[in-house]
């Protein structure tokens, strides 16, 4: 081996252990600020129970939120209609949440909807989905 592969491989080497060594410090601090994050937005993520393909509904800290999963893509909403804080309803046939109150309806595939559910954001983590639920105070869908 000559003086320049030598080096090329001693600096890779050096590069990669210190990858190794710096890279466990750097987690726990991103973890850290994810958690920290968390505080500051006021949410809490909550382990949501097996999730199926298609719509499902769940209660998750006193609240019932709306499921929607389609090609692992999951959309989580509040039950709550925004305007007239009535619970919606799940039109199966028409696969859309209907606020038969004020008439409003929702689809999980369209944007063009008239209603607007509170959105709540989600993650699959450990071979699990959780949803970030506001923390304490006045919830958003009250």
């Amino acid at each position: 081996m000559d003086r320049r592969s030598f080096l090329k491989e001693l600096v890779q080497s050096l590069t990669d252990t210190g990858k190794e060594i710096v890279y466990p410090l750097f987690e726990n601090d991103i973890d850290k600020l994810e958690r920290a994050a968390d505080v500051l937005t006021g949410v809490s993520w909550m382990r949501l129970e097996s999730i199926e393909p298609g719509y499902q509904e769940q209660i998750c800290a006193g609240r019932i939120i709306s499921l929607y999963l389609a090609a692992d893509r999951l959309i989580a909403c509040s039950k709550i209609c925004p305007d007239c804080h009535e619970t919606l309803q799940w039109i199966a046939y028409d696969r859309r949440l209907t606020c038969t109150a004020c008439g409003r309806s929702y689809t999980f595939s369209d944007s063009e909807d008239s209603l607007r559910p509170n959105t709540f954001s989600v993650k699959k983590e450990e071979g699990s989905w959780w949803v970030a639920l506001p923390d304490k105070g006045v919830p958003t869908d009250a």
